[in-house]
């Protein structure tokens, strides 16, 4: 979808809405590989196919526009300190109204720079592969922007689609699930919202499975595809642990 998107930009100087839907679209659910690339759980424990899990990680993260390298640090961060005032980074996408969410809606990408700039723990090889990845995210970029059809409308489908994939993105992977982004201690660091039966399998694959991120949060090598089915086997110590959940329909 993404490539089909791009291949539009490079041949139709016109405006697609199915372009932009496609960016925005690949933008919110790239970061699933992402996500698990970062925890090691794309290939489990295998050692030989490692190479697959980081590649998965690099791949992903160039279309975010980010480095996977920076971002496993900084993510890893977020689970060491999840909703510490000064130490988790993702406080950044925390928010008690709508004013504060549309801002932290901003800052997905912004925050993944800027920590990459400011961390001072990056191993002397870490910090050659972050700038390696973000030369090629900036090189990549323009030469799309040189042999585009029409500038204006590439940079608005890009600015836009990957803008709302983002708000996507931050809103249901960072935000709701740890808001109010208060409770630090382990088993209560973030929510699992549910819905009816039936109902929940629908909302489940939509959300990427992350309505229970807190399965994530308690057991982080866990791949994506088992949360619920975690939940469920856990349900008693789960909830005797104070895990927050919410039924939302």
């Amino acid at each position: 979808m993404y490539v089909a998107a791009v291949a539009h930009l490079l041949t139709e100087p016109t405006f697609s809405w199915w372009a932009l839907a496609g960016i925005a679209f690949c933008t919110y659910a790239i970061y699933t590989p992402l996500h698990e690339a970062v925890h090691g759980a794309v290939i489990g424990m295998s050692l030989e196919r490692r190479w697959i899990n980081e590649w998965t990680g690099y791949v992903a993260a160039h279309f975010l526009g980010i480095s996977f390298t920076a971002h496993r640090r900084s993510h890893l961060k977020h689970h060491r300190s999840t909703n510490h005032p000064s130490e988790d980074p993702d406080m950044v996408l925390s928010a008690d109204n709508a004013f504060q969410l549309v801002l932290a809606w901003l800052q997905g990408v912004p925050k993944e720079w800027l920590f990459a700039a400011a961390f001072g723990h990056f191993t002397d090889a870490e910090k050659v592969m972050v700038r390696r990845e973000f030369i090629a995210i900036i090189l990549t970029r323009l030469v799309l922007l040189a042999f585009c059809a029409d500038l204006g409308v590439t940079l608005l489908t890009l600015l836009v689609g990957q803008l709302i994939g983002n708000a996507v993105l931050v809103t249901l992977f960072a935000w709701s699930v740890h808001h109010p982004h208060t409770e630090q201690d382990r088993m209560q660091t973030t929510t699992v919202y549910q819905a009816r039966t039936g109902l929940d399998t629908v909302m489940t694959l939509l959300w990427g499975y992350q309505n229970y991120h807190a399965i994530h949060h308690i057991f982080p090598k866990v791949p994506f595809f088992r949360y619920r089915r975690v939940y469920k086997a856990l349900k008693p110590y789960l909830l005797g642990g104070g895990v927050p959940v919410k039924q939302l329909i």
